[in-house]
Order: C-alpha cells, then sequence, then structure tokens
C-alpha cells in the first residue's frame, strides 16, 4: 500500500522474526510497529532493536499508555474499543484504515501521492 501509493520502498516483517534477522535499520528509517494491546512481547521486542539502531518508531496501537505507546516517537490511535475476543476484526479493520490515512498524508505530505497515472492531488 505505502510503495503502491507514495513509491517509497517499504520491507514488512512478521514482530517474531523482526529482531532475529539483524535488519538494515539507521537513523533515517521509520518502523510502524502494529499492536492491539501495546503489550505483545515480539512487537515490544522490534521495538527495542529499532530505537537500539536509531530508527523512528510509529505506533499504530488501539490501548492508550500502552508499553508500546510509551516507547514510540509518535502513535496513532485506531480507537477500536476493548477486544472481546481473540480474532478481533474490528481492531485488524481499524489498523488497515489507519495506515491507508497514513499512507495517504505521506503520499500528499512528499508531493508523491500516485494512483495508475494520476501522480499528484491539484
Amino acid at each position: 500500500m505505502i510503495e503502491g501509493l507514495t513509491r517509497l520502498p517499504v520491507e514488512v516483517d512478521l514482530g517474531s522474526e523482526f529482531r532475529y534477522r539483524n535488519p538494515l535499520v539507521n537513523e533515517k528509517t521509520l518502523i510502524i510497529l502494529i499492536s492491539q494491546s501495546g503489550e505483545t512481547a515480539d512487537t515490544l521486542a522490534g521495538l527495542r532493536e529499532g530505537k537500539r539502531k536509531g530508527a523512528k518508531l510509529l505506533a499504530i496501537c488501539n490501548v492508550m499508555d500502552s508499553s508500546l505507546v510509551r516507547g514510540s516517537d509518535g502513535v496513532m490511535y485506531t480507537r477500536a474499543g476493548p477486544e472481546i475476543g481473540v480474532a478481533s476484526t474490528k481492531a485488524f479493520t481499524t489498523q488497515i484504515i489507519v495506515l491507508y490515512l497514513f499512507t495517504l498524508y505521506l503520499g500528499l505530505a512528499r508531493g508523491s501521492f500516485y494512483c495508475q497515472g494520476f501522480s499528484g492531488i491539484d
């Protein structure tokens, strides 16, 4: 989504694998960490790894004042409400919507919004 609309390169990792592959991350890297609870151990380990390497950290999270939110440089809240079941469709849906909103903002801010032949917004 981000690559397609902004033409910025993106790598996607599972939280459980990120820290084990020694990712190429530096102070010019933005890491977007997505978590419903903000307390998932693998996601928090990714946060620590990104911070150790000097990356900027953006959390997409449902829970205010969670460990993920407190450790990140910025946050976008999903505001999906309390999680009732393990398979939380509303949490997933709000995470996708927040990613789309961030992507649109990023593309417009960089002047690089792209959509099949349409390369800008007037």
